[in-house]
């Protein structure tokens, strides 16, 4: 059984980063190969990344948010178009009136921001003002929580921002539950929002101690999650090889951003593809440097959802 260590031990500031990456000149000739193969083959909605026939519910979460984070345009565009006064929507073709938005959604929409200012003030605005991210929601998924509050905080300040008074008291320790989360979650959805907000941390330049250590947790629990690799040891060459190793060739149903799932679903028989891309460009594959010759569909399609 995991052992998760009593959180108050990990709150520091400054924490230096233990990664050390390394990566051959072979083995980036081969992301990149692979990368181009996959390009091959991803669908898109219109002009942005999609899961097949249009099923954009998760775009912001998945292809959207992520691509936006290290750059690739149609996914910069598509954050832009998204967003309708004030409010985020799962992706630019949906105007969705339930459970319009969700906190994972929300932190594709934060990622997004790590390659530059897309919207951040407005949105950050009416979420505080209306004190959730949709309504109405049937659930919980819209409720703002410690670690939306503190990488908000992060997101703003990374920015260019001074803290905001409206969050830092908000999520004091959000790491701490964090790192407790990263041992108790259950697999598959659930830890990989942990990984998600750990890299957002790291990336933004917060990383603390309890967040990396809520990486390595989730990496420990599921090892043949490249992504979880990444975000623990950084694009090292044995984090390549664990991508190249189980890298799809294209799929039928291209319906799911495998690495958000338990590893024992065998989820990547099913891959959109555009997870793949992504974990590229964290190995230094450029996203618009690819040939992209996938199926693109519009929401008029008959078969679109």
């Amino acid at each position: 059984m995991l052992r998760v260590l009593p959180f108050f031990l990990f709150v520091a500031c400054g924490f230096d980063d233990p990664r050390s990456p390394t990566l051959s000149e072979q083995t980036k000739l081969d992301i990149l190969f692979a990368a181009q193969q996959t390009a091959n083959w991803v669908p898109f909605c219109d002009y942005y990344p999609s899961k097949i026939d249009c099923s954009d519910g998760d775009a912001m979460a998945h292809g959207i948010g992520y691509l936006a984070a290290m750059g690739y345009k149609p996914s910069i565009r598509a954050v832009t178009e998204s967003i309708k006064n004030g409010r985020v929507s799962r992706s630019p073709n949906r105007s969705d009136t339930e459970d319009a938005f969700s906190r994972d959604q929300m932190l594709g929409f934060m990622a997004a921001q790590l390659s530059g200012e897309n919207g951040w003030l407005e949105v950050k605005r009416t979420t505080l003002e209306l004190g959730n991210l949709c309504s109405p929601s049937t659930d919980t998924r819209c409720n703002l929580t410690p670690t939306i509050y503190g990488l908000m905080n992060d997101i703003h300040t990374f920015i260019g921002y001074p803290p905001s008074p409206e969050l830092w008291w908000k999520e004091l320790f959000w790491d701490s539950l964090l790192l407790t989360q990263s041992g108790t979650v259950p697999l598959g959805y659930q830890l990989n929002l942990v990984v998600n907000a750990a890299w957002i941390a790291y990336k933004t330049g917060n990383e603390t101690r309890a967040t990396y250590l809520a990486a390595k947790n989730a990496y420990l629990r599921q090892q043949g999650n490249p992504w979880f690799c990444v975000v623990h040891m950084g694009p090292t060459e044995e984090c390549a090889q664990k991508a190249l190793a189980i890298w799809p060739q294209e799929t039928e149903r291209k319906s799911q951003w495998s690495f958000e799932r338990d590893t024992a679903e065998g989820a990547i028989g099913d891959s959109m593809g555009w997870e793949f891309i992504f974990l590229a460009s964290l190995f230094g594959v450029d996203p618009n440097s690819l040939d992209y010759r996938g199926t693109r569909q519009t929401k008029g399609d008959p078969q679109s959802q």
